[in-house]
Order: structure tokens, then C-alpha cells, then sequence
């Protein structure tokens, strides 16, 4: 055996290098059982994350000489961090809200880097760790809020393209009318699920250049405005092969494969703007020259390894680190098994067809909306009484929010079938079990048309009017009751050219407090 290789054997078999490794196999097979492996290597929107992830460590590898002096940091902090995670992960299972256990894994890899080499290293390692959180998914209702108004940019840049190339399209927020052929630009296919890898893409090469920091960041930033023109051009393109009655390319293998073709291109624009950028705003004669590492003649990775390996409050602090990576994954393997509760009840097809002098009408949404909102099972009826005023109820129910099947919310729908939201104000809603709760009033126009909406999650005996409560308490819930059941029900009124606001609001409020009666035979308590 060779002296180098003898020397990379002792530094790897060393107690840092043994504890480095355990750590290693335990925080992938965390990340296994969590699923995060099955959403970097399976999902459409974050597929690219493995190779990401592990093109981040590459880079850190190359730049590992430029660290500073390494410290070890505080015990104390370390386990507060570490258990901090840990209880996430706890959460996560609970709860079944998959991200907070992807966010507990990349808190445990920031511990470890804190335990190693104290806040000097985390300042060198913060934008590898930055990246690596654009690869983890956004919660709901989060990422839906931050994306919707880029799809509604989308829709209306796709519309001018096609009314560019002749077609005849009329334009309702996300939804396309092309007289034989309505497009809905769903979540699902609206090709912003580029967004993320793209942006990936272009803080990985902000990382890489030899540049000032306002070229890096533009690099970055520049993603968002390419990936919207790029899905605009691809609505525009779908549009005018449905126009021209080639409808099987909005879905299956031709639809998958346009959508790579416009990753593809989204990212040889990206490529072109860096250039650009580098050859006006640097030194560099190319854009190779400015990506391209050079390394410091001396040090290595294997040289930390060794200095650390001498140091026994580092390795302490990452024994104890490890055996809480242990039982963090012991809790994961154990909670998975948990079984949650299903509550008896009432269908909803079997919901009242009259109310306090309301009679409805049941109708049904079209079966794309259907499968947007991904509901166990729904009411959609319009309610109307004697003097001819309509209100529409919307009830969907959840058999589970684990996982992310969680009701939509109205304030990223309506605007996405042509809706303008123009006030959103708190309301109480009397009646329930002789008391009251707070509920949602939108104000919605569209035109000339006004219409008013009350909306509300309800999850066992809890109303709520805000998205984010009703998931950090679906952790109490699923721990104590062991359910993750929950619904969205809203309700609907027009506003009529010869009424006010307060007019419509008086109906639909004194409709609700009669509605909430009956919501608990049909949406469990």
C-alpha cells in the first residue's frame, strides 16, 4: 500500500471519520424513510434534487481550503439545535405535513456543521445550506400563494402570444376560452414546476462565479422572469395545437416531453444571460474562466479530518449529535406506523336540500377542478329562496391532510378563474354550537359583477380562518385525537346591481349561522 493511501485509510478510520460516516448512513436512511430520496429522484418539480444536492457538496469540496480556522461550537447550543429537529421530525409524522421532517434533516446537517467548526463554518457554508433549502418543497398553502400570481402572468403572456399568431382566445384569470376548447392552466400543468429547478440552477451558478455579488444575485433572480415567459410560450403553443384539433398534446407523453423541451431552453437562456453578464460586467474572457475553481496549492479536506480528529470536544459534540441522528431515525421508522382515525359520518351527497326556507340544486365541478382539489368527497349546490337570491355552497372534506392533500384555498382559486380579490376583512359567523367563530370575507369582482364569499377550515371542532394555524394544529390534532381529517367550506353570493355589500352580507350571514348547524353530522367533530 502506497503512503498516500495508507494515510487516507488512517484519517477515514479515525473516531471523527468513523462518526462522519455513521452520521452519513444514518441521515440518507432518514432521508429515505421520510421520502425525501423518492421526491429528489421521482417528483417533476424537484427530481433534479439529488443531482443538485449532491453538485452542492462537490462545490464545497473544491472550495474547502478557502474555510476558516475551525472551532467547535457550544455544547449547549448543539443539543438545543439537535433536539429542536428533532422534535420536527416528531412533528412531521404526526402530523403527516411531510416538509417539516425534509426542514428537520437540513436543520440536524446545519447542527453538524455548527458542532464542527462553530459559526465561522456556518458563515462559509451558508449558501451551499441556502441551496439545498430551494430543493426542499414548499409547504402548503405556501407555495401555492407565492406561485399563483406568477401564473396568472403566465396566462395572460401565454393569451398575447396566441393572440399574436391569429388565435381567438378569451382570457379568465387562468382559464382559456377558445370557443370549441376551454385550457385550464391547473397547478398541475402549469409549468411553473420549473421554477424551482431552474432556480436551483441559478443560485448553484451564482455560487460558482468569480464575480461581484450583484451579478451572482442577478443571476439568480433572472430565473423567475424566464421560467414565466418560457411557460407563456408554452400555453401559447398548446393553445394553437388545440386550435388546430391536436388536443392530445395538452396531456400525456407529448405534453411531458414539451414540457422538458422548455426546461431545456429555459435553461440555455439562463446560460446566454450569464454569459452576457460576464463578458460587461468582469474581467473574464469567458464564461468557463469565470466558473472555474482555483485551488490554493495547499490543505484538503483530509487535513480537517485530521485536525478535527484530534480535537475531543468535536468529537463529542458529534457522538452526542449522531446518537440523537439515531434516535431521530428510530422515532421516524416507529411514528410511521401510527395508525390514524377515520371518523364515522354522513356523506356528503346526503347534505340537506333545504335550509331555513333555502332549497338547493346540486350540480358537480368539472372533473379537471375535481382533480386540482383532490378532495375524499364534495358538495357544490346553489341555494335559493323565495325571492329568487341564489348563494352557492362549497364543502370539500379530507379524509386526511397528511402528505399534502389539503383543501385550497379561495384566495388562490377564484383569482385563477378570472376573479379580482378586492378586500379580504374578517367576519363572525353565530350559530355554532351556540357560539360564534371567525370566518374569511372576500370581496370579488370581475367586471361589473360583484360577489361575496365567506370561507373557513374547519378541523374536528376547531373553525379557522387562517391556512397556517389549521396546519401547525393538525400536529396537536393528529397527536391527540389521532386524525388528520379536515374541510374547507365556503360560501357564495352574488351582488346584485341593485343592492349593496351590506345587503349581500345580511343574507349570507344570517344563511350561515343556519348553514353551521348542520356541518357536524356531515364533517365530524
Amino acid at each position: 500500500m502506497s503512503t498516500d493511501a495508507a494515510s487516507l485509510t488512517e484519517k477515514l478510520m479515525s473516531p471523527l471519520g468513523i462518526f462522519m460516516g455513521l452520521i452519513f448512513v444514518v441521515f440518507m436512511a432518514i432521508a429515505w424513510v421520510l421520502g425525501l430520496l423518492e421526491v429528489w429522484t421521482m417528483s417533476e418539480e424537484y427530481g433534479h434534487g439529488l443531482m443538485a444536492a449532491a453538485l452542492v457538496v462537490y462545490l464545497v469540496y473544491q472550495r474547502w481550503d478557502d474555510r476558516p480556522g475551525l472551532s467547535s461550537g457550544s455544547l449547549v447550543l448543539t443539543i438545543i439545535l439537535a433536539l429542536f429537529a428533532l422534535l420536527l421530525l416528531v412533528a412531521s409524522k404526526f402530523s403527516g405535513i411531510s416538509v417539516f421532517g425534509y426542514y428537520a434533516l437540513w436543520g440536524l446537517s446545519v447542527t453538524l456543521a455548527y458542532s464542527v467548526g462553530g459559526f465561522s463554518l456556518l458563515r462559509f457554508l451558508l449558501v451551499p445550506f441556502l441551496i439545498v433549502l430551494l430543493l426542499i418543497p414548499l409547504p402548503n398553502p405556501i407555495g401555492a400563494n407565492l406561485t399563483a400570481q406568477l401564473q396568472l402572468w403566465s396566462s395572460m403572456f401565454g393569451v398575447w402570444f396566441l393572440r399574436l399568431f391569429g388565435a381567438s382566445v378569451y382570457l379568465e384569470g387562468n382559464v382559456l376560452d377558445m370557443g370549441t376548447t376551454q385550457l385550464l392552466v391547473a397547478e398541475a400543468c402549469a409549468g411553473l414546476r420549473y421554477l424551482f429547478p431552474l432556480m436551483s440552477l441559478g443560485a448553484i451558478a451564482g455560487y460558482m462565479l468569480n464575480a461581484a455579488l450583484w451579478v451572482r444575485w442577478a443571476v439568480f433572480l433572472v430565473t423567475i422572469p424566464i421560467t414565466v415567459f418560457m411557460n407563456s410560450l408554452r400555453i401559447a403553443v398548446t393553445g394553437i395545437l388545440v386550435d388546430m384539433g391536436n388536443e392530445e398534446h395538452t396531456e400525456g407523453f407529448l405534453h411531458f416531453f414539451e414540457g422538458w423541451v422548455v426546461f431545456i431552453v429555459a435553461f440555455i437562456i439562463l446560460v446566454g444571460f450569464t454569459w452576457l453578464l460576464v463578458r460587461i460586467a468582469t474581467d473574464h474572457d469567458s464564461l468557463m474562466e469565470a466558473i472555474t475553481y482555483k485551488k490554493p496549492a495547499s490543505g484538503s479536506v483530509l487535513d480537517s479530518v485530521a485536525e478535527l480528529s484530534e480535537n475531543s470536544p468535536a468529537i463529542g459534540r458529534i457522538g452526542i449529535l449522531l446518537g440523537i441522528a439515531v434516535v431521530a431515525l428510530g422515532a421516524t421508522l416507529m411514528l410511521g406506523q401510527k395508525d390514524f382515525v377515520i371518523p364515522e359520518k354522513q356523506p356528503l351527497n346526503d347534505f340537506p336540500s333545504e335550509i331555513a326556507g333555502w332549497k338547493s340544486r346540486v350540480n358537480r365541478l368539472p372533473s379537471i377542478v375535481e382533480a386540482t382539489a383532490g378532495a375524499s368527497e364534495y358538495y357544490y349546490g346553489d341555494f335559493q329562496n323565495d325571492q329568487g337570491k341564489m348563494i352557492n355552497a362549497y364543502i370539500s372534506y379530507y379524509e386526511t391532510q397528511r402528505h399534502g392533500q389539503v383543501p385550497h384555498s379561495p384566495k388562490v382559486c377564484l383569482p385563477g378563474g378570472g376573479w379580482q380579490i378586492q378586500s379580504n376583512t374578517p367576519v363572525i359567523i353565530t350559530g355554532w354550537h351556540g357560539g360564534d367563530f371567525q370566518a374569511n370575507r372576500l370581496l370579488i369582482g370581475q367586471g361589473e359583477q360583484k360577489i361575496l364569499t365567506y370561507y373557513w377550515l374547519k378541523q374536528g371542532d376547531t373553525m379557522f380562518n387562517d391556512e397556517i394555524k389549521a396546519r401547525f394544529d393538525l400536529i396537536r390534532f393528529a397527536a391527540i385525537e389521532s386524525r388528520t381529517d379536515g374541510a374547507l367550506i365556503r360560501l357564495v353570493t352574488n351582488i346584485a346591481r341593485t343592492e349593496t355589500m351590506e345587503d349581500a352580507d345580511r343574507r349570507l350571514s344570517g344563511f350561515a349561522a343556519q348553514f353551521v348547524k348542520y356541518l357536524s353530522d356531515y364533517l365530524p367533530d
